[in-house]
């Protein structure tokens, strides 16, 4: 039977989580993107935008992150074929909560299922980054990994993921009220061009611990390895009163607090969520912030 049109929900998802810069990531629960699409007798992508800064947000296909994901998914068939996608934001796009990757990722699945293509997990994950690559110039894999397989995921070479189920704790994300010209782009410029051997030992054993928790359903000894000496001293400078904001959250009682992604978010792990939020929204200070508490889900983008 031809489906004719339907509907994908796509969890946000945290990349890096500390010391896995480019490698891990977690999806998470009660926030994410629907993607809607429907079979036209036009050929090509048209993309309607609602939600979430929905003004702000390409509607040109190969500039948004699932429109570019359904024209590469298109590439593949034998016909032309048409469709129509509404994107309905639930994640707040460029604050560090993988906005166009969890678009990209519902795109992908969206695309699957539309059209009956068999594709392996591998080739998925690549299909979904193409959209990350329209939109930030860089095809990382690990925010689209995360909110496609769910969980836990550890992003290799050749779009080679590993996930486990992640253990359940509370996790808070607080969003400044700071914005910046293609944000992704920036956070990547300052990355360093040298890395101190020191430091790196530190974020190697940091990661390694973070994912033996995983494996261990250690939800404590997850949130206490979210460590990070390579990347966050870099980026820290983008962020108001960054440095406020973590201290805040570890004297509140987190296992743990760093940057969300690519900021300008700051992510917390703890039993206590809530607190959590209300003490760094607080050190914030001056700069308007809004805490979204959620935790780790297990689920990855489908149907719905």
């Amino acid at each position: 039977m031809t489906i004719k049109q339907l509907k994908v929900y796509s969890p946000a998802s945290i990349a890096n989580l500390g010391p896995g810069f480019d490698v891990f990531g977690v999806a998470l629960d009660g926030l994410g993107d629907k993607v809607s699409v429907k079979r036209v007798s036009e050929p090509g992508v048209r993309v309607i935008m609602k939600g979430y800064e929905a003004d702000q947000i390409p509607v040109k296909a190969r500039l948004n992150s699932a429109g570019a994901v359904m024209e590469a998914a298109l590439s593949r068939l034998s016909e032309p074929e048409g469709v129509v996608m509404e994107i309905e934001k639930g994640i707040p796009p460029g604050k560090g909560m993988g906005s166009s990757g969890a678009s990209a990722a519902g795109a992908a699945v969206a695309a699957v299922k539309l059209f009956g293509l068999t594709l392996p997990q591998r080739e998925l994950v690549k299909l979904a980054a193409q959209g990350e690559a329209a939109v930030a110039g860089s095809a990382h894999a690990d925010n689209v990994s995360a909110s496609l397989l769910g969980g836990f995921i550890l992003v290799g070479d050749g779009y080679d993921v590993m996930r486990m189920d992640i253990p359940d704790v509370g996790f808070v994300v607080v969003v400044p009220d700071v914005r910046y010209e293609n944000k992704t782009k920036m956070a990547r410029e300052l990355l360093p061009k040298m890395v101190n051997l020191k430091d790196a030992v530190r974020n190697i054993g940091y990661a390694s611990r973070m994912a033996a928790a995983v494996a261990m359903k250690d939800p404590i000894m997850f949130g206490r390895s979210i460590c990070d000496c390579v990347i966050e001293p870099h980026r820290a400078g983008m962020i108001p009163n960054f440095h406020l904001v973590k201290f805040a959250a570890l004297q509140a009682g987190a296992y743990g607090c760093s940057i969300s992604g690519g900021g300008p978010s700051v992510f917390a792990v703890g039993e206590e969520p809530a607190e959590l939020g209300k003490a760094m929204v607080e050190a914030f200070g001056d700069t308007p912030a809004e805490a979204y508490i959620t935790r780790p889900t297990n689920l990855g983008a489908r149907v719905v």
